[in-house]
């Protein structure tokens, strides 16, 4: 059994994490502007990345499914347990975010796009379930990049503090 994840998981695994933090930051940023050509094209940036996560996501779940695995590193079954809850919390906001985002567009009447190309929207505009929806994005975007945190903190831990080889797992070997 192998010790580390292969280059195509690790480069998922960074690829994802840089896109979540990017589409966060651009979402963030684009609401302190005020109304206008620039924040409507980052919208548009926001959304076009949201739908390429949301690719990139299909793509490393079902890559998962077919990667080799690798030998567990020897650690308390609370340690365990606490990673693979973590874990799937991750996918599901992963997930979840964007869907809940692209239906709040939707619902809202606006065009979304992946770069240019429309993605339609199989729905009617209703405008209260769409502020519903909003919220929901953003709420659970916030709960993404802090369980975000709370997964690289814990990546810091294993390697300074246990000084085990869960962090060099899913760095390039080499490092």
């Amino acid at each position: 059994m192998r010790t580390r994840h292969d280059l195509v998981t690790q480069s998922l695994h960074w690829f994802v994490a840089v896109m979540v933090l990017a589409i966060y930051a651009i979402g963030l940023g684009r609401e302190a502007l005020p109304k206008g050509d620039f924040r409507t094209l980052l919208l548009s940036l926001h959304m076009s990345l949201g739908i390429g996560l949301m690719a990139a996501l299909m793509f490393r779940m079902a890559w998962r499914l077919f990667a080799p695995p690798v030998e567990p590193v020897p650690t308390a079954n609370s340690i365990r347990l606490a990673a693979r809850l973590g874990h799937l919390g991750l996918y599901a906001l992963m997930v979840a975010v964007p869907v809940i985002g692209l239906l709040a567009a939707w619902l809202k009447g606006r065009t979304v796009g992946f770069f240019g190309v429309p993605v339609l929207s199989p729905f009617a505009v209703e405008r209260d379930a769409a502020k519903w929806l909003e919220d929901a994005h953003e709420i659970s975007a916030h709960a993404l990049v802090a369980l975000a945190g709370i997964h690289a903190v814990a990546a810091l831990i294993h390697h300074v503090v246990l000084r085990d080889q869960t962090l060099r797992r899913m760095l390039p070997s080499g490092t």
